[in-house]
């Protein structure tokens, strides 16, 4: 009989998967504005939904007690990356709005997974 997979394994799996989602974040929001994809949905959603990608799994990796840390994590690299755009010459502009988008996404993400993993406080 198989055994499931170990706590340890599955967290390095989700540590994977964030640093893979952070990657293809970066790529897309510092990529020049005439060359990324047809957005699907409005920019803010985007937004949203990349930043409860990122976080989702960074909650499993760091362990779901840990659900704030997640968010603050996810929160600044997004922040960063809005300071990245206002530099760059990528035709892209920095923004509050899509930071805080970056926010609510990662605490969704965060708060999905550390409520339905049912860890007491």
């Amino acid at each position: 009989m198989r055994h499931p997979p170990s706590l340890r394994l599955i967290r390095r799996l989700a540590a994977f998967a964030a640093l893979m989602v952070a990657i293809v974040v970066a790529y897309l929001s510092l990529m020049p504005v005439d060359e990324g994809p047809a957005p699907v949905f409005t920019d803010k959603v985007n937004h949203f939904l990349a930043y409860a990608g990122l976080a989702a799994p960074l909650t499993l990796a760091l362990h779901p007690k840990r659900w704030l840390s997640a968010v603050i994590v996810a929160t600044v690299y997004g922040i960063g990356l809005e300071f990245a755009q206002a530099m760059g010459d990528a035709g892209r502009e920095g923004s509050v709005l899509d930071a805080l988008a970056n926010f609510l996404g990662a605490l969704a993400g965060a708060a999905l997974i550390r409520f339905s993993a049912g860890v007491r406080s």
